[in-house]
């Protein structure tokens, strides 16, 4: 019973350290490019033309 609890517990606290990018970049953050965040265009300035 205490190593059910054990690995349980071990389960747990690893889930936690991915969720959170300790161990690997975080899953919701798999097909970001990070580097485009700098690129994108404000919106006040984009105009329209016809």
């Amino acid at each position: 019973m205490r190593v059910l609890f054990l690995l349980i517990v071990v389960a747990n606290v690893w889930l936690y350290a991915l969720g959170q990018g300790w161990v690997a970049p975080r899953p919701e953050d798999a097909g970001r490019d990070r580097g485009r965040v700098g690129q994108e265009l404000s919106a006040e300035r984009v105009t329209l033309k016809r």
